[in-house]
C-alpha cells in the first residue's frame, strides 16, 4: 500500500495517542507524576487513536464515492468526478493517486483533449 499525506497522518496520530497512553499509564504506575495529570493524557491519548479512526474511515468513504463513481461513468475525467461526487477537486485527485495506485484505477488521455480519464480496471 502507498502511504500519502492522509495516511501519514493517521499513523502520526496513533504513534502520539499510543505514545501518550503508555506515558500515562507508566506515570500512574509508577507515582512519578500527579494522578491528576495522568487521566488528561490517557483521555487525549483515546481522543488521538479515536480521531484517527474517524479519519481512516472518511477516506474510505471518499474513495468508495469515487469508486461508486466510475462504476456509473467510466472514462469520466476528474471534473465530472468531482461534480458527481460533490467533493473537492484536490480530494478526488488524492483518492484518484491512491486508487490508481493499489491498482483499482486506471487514468488513460483522452482522444480529443489532453485531461485524463479515469475508469475502474476490471
Amino acid at each position: 500500500m502507498t502511504f500519502y499525506s492522509d495516511d501519514l497522518v493517521r499513523i502520526a496520530s496513533h504513534i502520539v495517542g499510543s505514545g501518550t497512553a503508555v506515558l500515562a499509564a507508566y506515570d500512574a504506575i509508577s507515582g512519578s507524576g500527579t494522578a491528576s495529570r495522568g487521566i488528561p493524557q490517557v483521555c487525549c491519548a483515546v481522543l488521538l487513536l479515536y480521531t484517527a479512526g474517524i479519519f481512516q474511515d472518511y477516506l474510505r468513504r471518499r474513495d468508495t464515492r469515487v469508486v461508486a463513481c466510475l462504476s456509473e461513468n467510466p472514462n469520466a475525467p476528474l471534473s465530472k468526478i468531482s461534480s458527481a461526487t460533490g467533493l473537492n477537486h484536490d480530494r478526488v485527485a488524492s483518492s484518484l493517486r491512491r486508487l490508481i495506485t493499489d491498482g483499482l484505477v486506471i487514468a488513460e488521455t483522452g482522444p480529443s483533449t489532453p485531461a485524463r480519464l479515469y475508469r475502474l480496471a476490471h
